[in-house]
């Protein structure tokens, strides 16, 4: 039994490595549609204003399909299903790369979207599963980083790559990294071994102990925070570079490097935390600080003629949103029960799907013109930051129900 336990704790750095670089590509395949999408309208003979539907349809199939797969509590049954859905987004991925009709593409992209939306999910609850408790937490917030280093390193090279082509080889290229992922998954159950008892549950003591009365409610506000965290990223990440462009023409060069930037920043602040142990209120106090980081930068950006300075401050603010949302993700799956987890995983990447498009769609709303018809964001600043400071008032309120329910456990049991 303690060689099976321990052959489900995460000690070998490749197994890591995998998950990393499968959430990478699923990342990556999810992003670099935006680039590569107004190309295929063209390419195919349809206008450009249908080209945002490529985008659209990963995106809303991912939410769905989020909401409908569940985790399970079996490693080994977690794996087949990551070789069965690499094996989707391969086939799709590639397929993309040889069709002619727009239409068709589309219908690719909407089932590209349904095998990548699973496997972040089941990609997710398998490293959970395999790590230990010590390590746990540290894993996920190294797996959660691979989305803004595909962003800062993954989107321009792919682009740089197919610079000198077409679209489709990206597609390509892609197609190719997920039959490697897929090679490296096989390889490494085979040099763990595969001793591992299906019906042996990964970690007893979470299995026979039964979820606090509170689950439901824990869920919910935990669903909540991290539903505020991304609405309010949002209503700001999309109207940025607008106002970048619109009204200080800032070139394109320079807003792909504020990018690039921003996703290396992230991913390196990342992995800093995911190395530190944290305390519970040094956890609130950087919420906190990143949440006034991020109103800072909105208001001395929306507020400048230099083209330079509002670069600065949206670098920032890419920064300061992004880690927060990777620190809040964590914690609050890390912490939770077995069951609760699992649960969590997929409501929590459908809900980001869905904050993003609720976020885009509030800001679109907000902003008016001005006299002289240029857009006018005062509105999106306003109610940028009621939402951003929303977040870590929650998060102080989660904090203090979960101290609440600690403090009855022991009367309880008294």
């Amino acid at each position: 039994m303690k060689i099976q336990l321990n052959q489900l704790k995460v000690s070998d750095i490749s197994l890591i490595l995998c998950c990393f670089s499968l959430h990478f590509l699923i990342a990556l395949d999810m992003l670099i549609i935006v680039p590569f999408s107004a190309s295929i309208a063209l390419d195919t003979g349809v206008t450009g204003a249908q080209a945002g539907y490529l985008t659209a349809a990963y995106a809303l199939s991912a939410a769905v399909i989020c909401l409908v797969i569940k985790g399970s509590k079996n490693a080994n049954h977690e794996r087949k299903r990551i070789l069965l859905l690499l094996t989707g987004v391969t086939v799709t991925t590639l397929l993309a790369s040889v069709l002619n009709d727009f239409y068709l593409i589309l219908f690719t992209r909407l089932l590209t979207g349904i095998f990548g939306g699973a496997l972040a999910v089941v990609n997710l609850n398998y490293l959970l599963l395999v790590s230990s408790d010590n390590n746990r937490k540290k894993n996920m917030a190294i797996l959660l980083s691979a989305f803004p280093l595909a962003l800062a390193l993954g989107v321009p090279l792919l682009l740089f790559s197919t610079s000198a082509t077409q679209w489709q080889l990206g597609f390509q290229l892609l197609g190719s990294g997920f039959i490697c992922i897929s090679i490296l998954f096989t390889l490494s159950k085979h040099c763990q071994g595969s001793t591992v008892t299906p019906p042996t549950p990964p970690f007893t003591p979470e299995s026979t102990t039964p979820e606090p009365p509170a689950t439901n409610r824990v869920l919910q506000l935990a669903l909540l925070i991290i539903t505020s965290a991304v609405v309010s990223t949002f209503v700001i990440s999309t109207q940025y570079p607008v106002m970048l462009i619109t009204t200080l023409d800032i070139p394109s060069s320079q807003l792909s490097l504020c990018y690039t930037i921003s996703g290396l920043g992230s991913f390196l602040a990342v992995q800093t935390y995911a190395r530190m142990s944290v305390k519970s209120s040094s956890i609130s106090r950087l919420i906190a600080l990143l949440s006034i980081a991020m109103i800072v930068a909105i208001h001395l950006g929306f507020n400048t003629l230099d083209a330079m300075f509002a670069a600065i401050t949206f670098t920032i603010f890419v920064i300061a949103s992004s880690v927060r949302t990777l620190i809040i993700t964590t914690e609050l799956i890390s912490s939770l029960g077995a069951n609760t987890r699992t649960k969590i995983i997929s409501l929590q990447s459908a809900i980001q799907h869905f904050a993003v498009g609720l976020g885009s769609t509030i800001s679109s709303t907000l902003i008016t013109l001005r006299s002289d018809s240029a857009p006018d964001f005062t509105q999106v600043i306003t109610v940028a930051t009621v939402l951003i400071m929303l977040t870590p008032i929650l998060w102080w309120v989660n904090n203090g129900s979960n101290k609440r329910e600690y403090d009855k456990a022991p009367a309880a049991k008294s």
